[in-house]
């Protein structure tokens, strides 16, 4: 499938595709958070924890440890061996993936949990995927638009890598924005992710330039983005474009089973994940610089 045609089927008649409603989360905006999960991704990065989030379209998955195999061999793996359909399926073993909601219907969903909001300040956060990528952009903001009429804090976590005609539109539905800052050189972020830093930049200075609340992200990858050279320049751009906190986000392996599931080679599969202590040096040299760095987010 090319991109272009997985982007035209990212919203469908009902508006957009989710994959998963994540109550109670306490790392994605302050409070305690509703996360919800949009489909579709046009960049690709080697540790994607959400890689059931990557495809524009609805999938199947299979689940090898729920399966009891009552319709296939014993030996036999993967969705496309089981002729059960999702639906049929008695132990959840095969899943469909991809819930059509329009802004309103997901509205009712999240609001389900808006007794917590109010006791934590907490609020909505719309993840991925990329909720910022093509038409997915005109589903995330009639639905913030709908959850700040009902009084909602609302974030979304983002690159920000992509075009926005008005971000001042996308501001004024937004409490705070969550802004990945990965690999600071440009070619090598191309290469290795798709992620240009140059385009979140622009669109970084034009938020900001709003007064929009914007908290950066930086994910601890070992190989990828912990090394000193590329933490510094990380943290040298949020201070450049006035951005006060951080969060640190170190490696961890909870998106691992998903890419056997999906039936997905995983680059870093195996690999160690890392801890508080593993990621002290970067707390410093944030903080050194002035800012305030929380490590996995609050």
């Amino acid at each position: 499938m090319t991109s272009s045609t997985a982007r035209s089927t990212c919203c469908n008649s009902k508006g957009a595709l989710y994959t998963n409603v994540q109550r109670f989360s306490i790392h994605d905006g302050g409070g305690i958070r509703t996360v919800v999960f949009l489909k579709g991704c046009p960049f690709r990065c080697p540790w994607c924890c959400n890689p059931e989030n990557l495809s524009f379209s609805p999938q199947t998955v299979w689940h090898a440890p729920r399966c009891i195999h009552c319709s296939m061999p014993h030996d036999a793996r993967g969705a496309d061996a089981c002729p059960r359909s999702p639906k049929d399926c008695p132990t959840g073993a095969k899943e469909l993936l991809g819930v059509a909601a329009d802004p309103e219907e997901l509205l009712g969903v999240v609001l389900r949990d808006r007794v917590f909001y109010e006791e934590s300040n907490g609020g909505v956060t719309l993840s991925g995927g990329e909720c910022l990528a093509g038409p997915s952009l005109s589903f995330t903001l009639e639905f913030l638009a709908a959850c700040k009429r009902e009084g909602l804090d609302t974030a979304v976590e983002t690159t920000l890598a992509l075009p926005l005609d008005r971000p001042e539109l996308l501001a004024a539905v937004t409490s705070t924005f969550l802004v990945d800052f990965k690999i600071a050189d440009r070619q090598e972020s191309l290469r290795v992710t798709g992620v240009d830093p140059c385009l979140r930049d622009a669109n970084l200075e034009r938020l900001l330039s709003t007064g929009a609340r914007v908290v950066a992200r930086m994910p601890v990858i070992p190989g990828f983005t912990d090394n000193a050279d590329n933490v510094r320049a990380n943290v040298d751009r949020m201070c450049e474009l006035g951005i006060f906190r951080v969060d640190v986000l170190p490696f961890h392996q909870m998106g691992e089973s998903k890419y056997d599931s999906a039936g997905l080679g995983y680059e870093l599969a195996g690999r160690p994940q890392l801890g508080e202590k593993d990621v002290e040096d970067v707390v410093v040299t944030c903080e050194r610089a002035g800012l305030r760095a929380v490590v996995h987010g609050e």
